[in-house]
């Protein structure tokens, strides 16, 4: 096994990145094998195990980086400023749920049976630290919000999750059927957010 120095390893670990979301946006993760990705990066397969135990690592690691790219745009976008009013939040509800949509690598999401197989195949903590991370973006931002007046004073936990699992809803579309679907995720931003935000004219002074 040949040894690499610290910026040779920077340098696989990176091209493994970029043509390893290529490639699983291109063709999915099913169809995407391990001997795709190091002839796409140029090592030998026995090389990408030591960066990675399996391809779905590798993909997980993609989408915790997508996530985290979108949580800072959305950040920027919604919560930088003042407090938000019921349209603005629900516009932030319903870019989440475009966003999803609408990207290619995260859309492969709603396949509930290439979810259940990812996450199967990832060990247990690797998930756990994806849900600290949401937790740990979203808590300052909802305090925030409770500080300003403008979210209610409800458990900040509770609303974190009340936000994941909203999201997580989203993505049972082949469940709640394509006829409703649209109907019902906007009935669940009008509620989320009646019952979360307080409009600024109601703030008191």
């Amino acid at each position: 096994m040949p040894r690499f120095n610290e910026q040779e390893k920077v340098k696989i670990r990176l091209d493994l990145q970029q043509k390893g979301k290529h490639l699983f946006t291109v063709f999915g993760l099913k169809k995407t094998s391990i001997a795709d990705l190091t002839k796409a990066a140029g090592i030998a397969q026995g090389t990408f195990y030591l960066f990675y135990s399996s391809k779905e690592e590798l993909y997980f690691e993609l989408l915790e980086q997508e996530e985290e790219t979108i949580r800072g745009q959305m950040a920027e976008t919604y919560f930088n400023g003042g407090p938000l009013s019921r349209e603005r939040f629900k516009q932030f509800l319903r870019e989440s749920l475009a966003v999803l949509e609408s990207n290619p690598f995260l859309r492969q999401l709603y396949d509930e049976e290439f979810a259940e197989s990812l996450f199967r195949k990832l060990p247990a903590d690797k998930l756990e630290n994806n849900f600290t991370k949401d937790a740990d973006d979203l808590l300052p931002v909802i305090k925030k919000g409770q500080q300003q007046g403008w979210i209610k004073p409800q458990n900040p936990e509770v609303i974190v999750s009340m936000i994941r699992s909203f999201i997580l809803l989203s993505l049972q579309k082949h469940l709640i059927g394509d006829k409703h679907y649209r109907d019902t995720m906007n009935l669940f931003i009008d509620l989320i957010t009646d019952g979360l935000i307080i409009e600024t004219k109601e703030i008191e002074p």
